[in-house]
């Protein structure tokens, strides 16, 4: 039989080395990465470990060389881009350390009905579900490009139901897909016939093509002082049935800007319909619209101030509000992007900023930011 002190020995043994296990399992779980970063640059292609701390580190590989992409969007484990040629949209699978392969390429120059032209004008759009994507080509009009995203992450042309005239109907902004997957909208103001609303909004089919609502679309705006009328301008969706928009004052008769860009928050009803509880007295002034996004929880905004960007409160049905200031004035911010651990990452044409950002807080992460000249683009793969 065991003495006592022996026993006392090796009870102390096993603890030292159930620590020491313990200690390797926290470490091992701290190091291991909560999101991947890709930021696209007129030569290569910058790609980013970040750990629960908001740190960020270049995964093997990066920065991957002779990659030109213009926009990006990520569906589960595929990196998707816009070749620089404007004509072609590439596929690369993503690697278990973050790193990148191309795996598919479709020339989409002359899919739409008139051909040719440019495949890729705006931004790309996922659905919710990161199955469909979507493209706006232009050419004589513009044109809205459906494709299927493949298990093997090729892209499928299903079609391009809906264009964009000329006249007044002029080119969309940016498209973006509500979160309930139900319907989509695009929107852009004519300078010109400001009183002409250039808001259009579609129904996602099951197949993934979007059908265009036409006049069935009835969007409200906020009432404006007499003689002017608000005109919408870009717009962004959450991960239910909300949208942000923002907007400016115009007058009718001069066609001519009469009062700073606002922000309002919409509601979209089981028609697609588009209401709203903002009013002049509520919606919060902005300086700029290129770029905006709401984070996954839905409570923050990011909207670019023209010089650096500003951060709301984003209330779903109920009005917009202010959380934070103008931050990083001296820069031009071009887009951003959340992962699922209350990271913001707000890219300007020079550089990449990591924000820790909750509806409480909001604070740069240290090693914040990364110099990246000549940035074009930003997208988040969360792995959590």
């Amino acid at each position: 039989m065991l003495s006592t002190l022996k026993l006392l020995a090796l009870s102390a043994t096993l603890l030292s080395i159930a620590s020491a296990y313990a200690q390797t399992e926290e470490s091992t779980s701290s190091s291991t990465p909560v999101a991947h970063v890709y930021v696209t640059r007129p030569t290569h292609l910058d790609a980013f470990d970040v750990s629960s701390s908001g740190k960020l580190t270049a995964v093997p590989g990066s920065p991957f060389s002779g990659i030109d992409l213009f926009h990006l969007s990520v569906s589960g484990q595929y990196l998707i881009g816009e070749s620089d040629d404007h004509a072609h949209i590439i596929t690369y699978a993503i690697q278990s350390n973050g790193a990148v392969k191309e795996v598919a390429s479709i020339d989409a120059q002359g899919l739409s009905p008139e051909g040719g032209g440019d495949c890729c004008d705006y931004p790309q759009k996922l659905d919710a579900s990161g199955k469909t994507l979507y493209t706006i080509a232009y050419g004589a009009n513009y044109w809205i490009d459906n494709f299927k995203i493949e298990s093997s992450g090729e892209l499928s042309f299903i079609g391009s139901p809906y264009y964009f005239g000329g006249g007044e109907e002029v080119g969309p902004g940016v498209l973006s897909v509500l979160g309930n997957n139900k319907f989509a909208y695009a929107t852009s103001c004519n300078d010109d016939v400001p009183q002409y609303s250039n808001t259009i909004g579609f129904k996602r089919e099951s197949s993934g093509l979007l059908q265009g609502l036409g006049n069935k679309l009835k969007f409200q705006l906020p009432k404006p002082k007499s003689g002017d009328v608000y005109c919408a301008d870009n717009l962004t969706a959450d991960s239910s049935d909300h949208l942000a928009i923002a907007m400016g004052l115009w007058n009718v008769a001069d066609s001519s800007p009469d009062g700073p860009l606002v922000l309002a928050s919409y509601t979209a009803d089981s028609e697609g319909n588009l209401t709203t509880k903002s009013t002049t007295a509520t919606m919060p002034q902005t300086n700029d619209d290129t770029s905006m996004s709401i984070s996954p929880s839905g409570k923050l905004l990011a909207v670019d101030a023209g010089n650096g960007f500003q951060v709301y409160h984003f209330n779903g049905a109920d009005p917009i509000t202010k959380f934070t200031d103008v931050l990083h004035s001296s820069e031009r911010f071009i887009e951003f992007g959340w992962d699922s651990s209350n990271h913001l990452y707000a890219l300007s044409t020079s550089a990449l900023h990591t924000y820790s950002a909750t509806p409480t807080s909001i604070k740069e992460e240290a090693g914040s930011p990364i110099s990246i000249p000549e940035a074009s683009s930003v997208i988040v793969q969360s792995l959590n």
